[in-house]
């Protein structure tokens, strides 16, 4: 069965520690992502995550490493359905700065996978740019008005 994977890489000038606590504590996540968050960066352990507007999803964190890596299964629910895919951060120094690298696997085939695969690839465009705003300059972009 052929699968779809989204890859996105961002330049965040941070260190590491400054984007994985923004990745992994609960007050941060919703400075830029999240209307509300609840996950410990433990492997085996869940988190939930609700964002403005949309449901709630649970998942588990399935490897950690700090400020290196994060692994987390990503359920997402469409039509009554739900999908399983995986999220994949990568995080690397860059300079002065770090290198994101956002992994998302999983997609597979038909109509509502495919309206998925669109939904997230442009989700985490939307999103991961709104964490480069609040890293640097601390202004959260996003609106109630938004459909990312």
């Amino acid at each position: 069965m052929k699968t779809r994977t989204i890859t996105q890489t961002y330049f965040y000038e941070a260190t590491p520690e400054a984007v994985f606590g923004a990745l992994t504590e609960p007050r941060r996540l919703t400075k830029w992502f999240l209307k509300s968050a609840k996950i410990k960066p433990v492997e085996g352990s869940t988190y939930t995550f609700a964002w403005e507007g949309y449901d709630r999803q649970t998942g588990k964190v399935i490897k950690v490493v700090p400020n290196r890596l994060l692994v987390l299964t990503w359920p997402n629910s469409v039509k009554g359905k739900m999908l399983e895919t995986d999220a994949r951060f990568t995080l690397k120094k860059k300079g002065t700065g770090t290198l994101l690298t956002v992994k998302h696997t999983g997609f597979k085939e038909g109509d509502d996978w495919v309206w998925l695969y669109g939904a997230v690839q442009s989700g985490w465009a939307y999103f991961l740019m709104n964490l480069k705003s609040v890293l640097t300059q601390g202004k959260d972009l996003r609106s109630k008005d938004d459909a990312p």
